[in-house]
């Protein structure tokens, strides 16, 4: 076949070959994103780096034929386990499994300029997962994930591979933090001035937690603890079970947390405590349904399998608080998480919520019996202290 050197020259010579036959080669852009998440996690199983070159407004092309010609000019400078895929509805993009960050800019490059001395200017972005989003290494090796951090590059395989909230799930939202609000006002209330009466302070506590996308995002809950306490406590005892792992998630509360103000140990095991969330719920930083968001020193001690979970709009309520909640370790909790972003549907989000209700009165039971096991061994000691003095003849 002889040498093609000009732009013109190359799209006549592209007429030749069936327009199917070509553009096979050109994967939707549903399977390119299946295909993106399948390195995605073979690289946070491996730690192997893979990139994505995005050839920006491809679809503005004259005609399939041209088209069909930028791919020819693109495949030879590829291997056979890339893949050229529609990235969006305007982009294609390329996966190139096991490509650091300096080869794939080389690939960049040289495809470029063969495009540019052939008349042909697309503009390019070059992305490199996981090397971009990733900042130190623990002695493992694992790299830890901070996608909070504004120096950082954005993370855009995660944020083109994370779950878009459907409109069904955002409307059953709405709908239904409104009516629980409504209908719980006095509840809120009462609770509210309960707060204040039993210790100084405000009576809702608003925190920094890691959210969809990996985005922060203010969280709300009634104060169940004391003002200016040392959340140092908290962050060594979340680390110690993301840094292991298999042990269960027990709370601090449950060895008598010292930070726990009076009367909060029932707000925490009834809920209550967490019905503020109805109004990031409206804001739309948080849904009825979904993972449990994390404070960002816990985020730190991500593995990048860990950070699967910020693919769906954290919720109130989720897989993991209905499958045995603090009896569930943490990498138990994380894969519940990715399985109920993978099986996203209203009908999944409802049975949820139906067994959230037993959930509750579990964690009330569990709350009234310690209560009664305080009560049982105080009145023995009291009854040890008490010595009746004998009588004299």
């Amino acid at each position: 076949m002889r040498r093609v050197d000009s732009f013109a020259d190359l799209k006549t010579a592209a007429t030749n070959y069936h327009i199917t036959d070509d553009l096979r080669h050109i994967i939707s852009y549903r399977d390119f994103l299946e295909l993106l998440q399948y390195e995605r996690v073979r690289s946070d199983r491996t730690g192997e780096a893979f990139s994505l070159l995005i050839f920006e407004g491809a679809r503005a092309v004259r005609d399939e034929v041209e088209l069909r010609m930028i791919t020819q000019l693109i495949k030879p400078n590829l291997r056979s386990i890339d893949h050229i895929g529609w990235y969006g509805t305007k982009s294609i993009g390329v996966i190139m499994p096991l490509t650091d960050s300096e080869e794939a800019e080389r690939i960049e490059f040289r495809i470029k300029r063969q495009l540019k001395d052939r008349g042909v200017n697309y503009p390019t972005v070059c992305h490199t997962y996981p090397a971009n989003w990733f900042t130190h290494k623990y002695d493992g090796g694992d790299l830890n994930y901070t996608p909070w951090r504004k120096d950082q590059q954005s993370n855009e395989v995660g944020e083109r591979l994370a779950r878009k909230v459907p409109l069904w799930k955002r409307t059953f939202d709405v709908i239904g933090s409104f009516l629980i609000i409504l209908i719980l006002s006095p509840l809120l209330i009462v609770t509210t001035l309960f707060i204040k009466i039993v210790s100084p302070g405000p009576a809702f506590f608003v925190q920094d937690r890691v959210g969809h996308k990996g985005r922060t995002f203010k969280f709300y809950k009634f104060r169940s603890m004391h003002c200016s306490n040392n959340e140092a406590l908290h962050g060594k005892h979340a680390q110690s079970f993301i840094k292991d792992g298999n042990v269960p998630m027990v709370k601090l509360d449950d060895a008598a947390d010292p930070r726990i103000i009076k009367g909060g140990g029932f707000l925490r095991s009834s809920c209550i405590d967490e019905l503020p969330q109805l109004f990031n719920v409206l804001k739309g930083d948080m849904s009825l349904v979904g993972p449990r968001p994390c404070i960002p020193y816990e985020a730190e001690e991500y593995l990048r399998w860990h950070t699967h979970r910020f693919d769906t709009v954290p919720g109130m309520t989720g897989l993991w608080q209905v499958s045995g909640k603090n009896d569930l370790t943490f990498k138990e909790m994380v894969r519940l998480d990715i399985t109920y972003s993978r099986n996203l549907s209203l009908w999944n989000d409802f049975k949820i919520l139906l067994r959230t209700v037993p959930t509750v009165f579990k964690l009330l039971g569990k709350y009234y019996g310690k209560f009664v096991n305080k009560i049982e061994k105080k009145m023995e000691l009291d009854d040890r202290e008490y010595e009746p003095v004998a009588m004299k003849s």
